[in-house]
């Protein structure tokens, strides 16, 4: 699954919306994000599930779309460890927990989702 989330065809996307969904919390939260590819100008939504956490630091004010420079799955690192450890102390285990890591061209932002996995919509 990992190397299916590189491979999509993430640069130059545009970022089009972000969508946290609370509706069930704690049973089904889910991260949306809606992308525009660029050779198709068509648009996907990228399905984030059983999702643990949310790091967003967007910086606006840019009178730009939002493209993105890349976009990666990561299996290991400090963050992922502490959530997992953190979980693990209430019989928990999260070790498929991934962070799917979207960093954008036009603004420098970064959005991190850690979840379960993903599908595309």
């Amino acid at each position: 699954m990992n190397e299916q989330f590189d491979n999509l065809p993430w640069h130059d996307a545009n970022l089009k919306s972000l969508y946290i969904d609370r509706q069930s919390p704690g049973e089904h939260d889910i991260v949306r994000v809606v992308v525009e590819w660029p050779d198709t100008l068509e648009m996907s939504s990228i399905e984030f599930y059983d999702c643990y956490a949310l790091n967003a630091r967007m910086n606006f004010g840019i009178v730009v779309d939002e493209s993105i420079l890349q976009a990666i799955c990561v299996t290991d690192s400090s963050e992922l460890k502490d959530i997992r450890e953190k979980w693990l102390k209430i019989d928990v285990n999260l070790n498929g927990l991934k962070c799917y890591r979207i960093i954008t061209n036009s603004t420098n932002s970064i959005i991190e989702i850690f979840s379960m996995g993903f599908q595309v919509v």
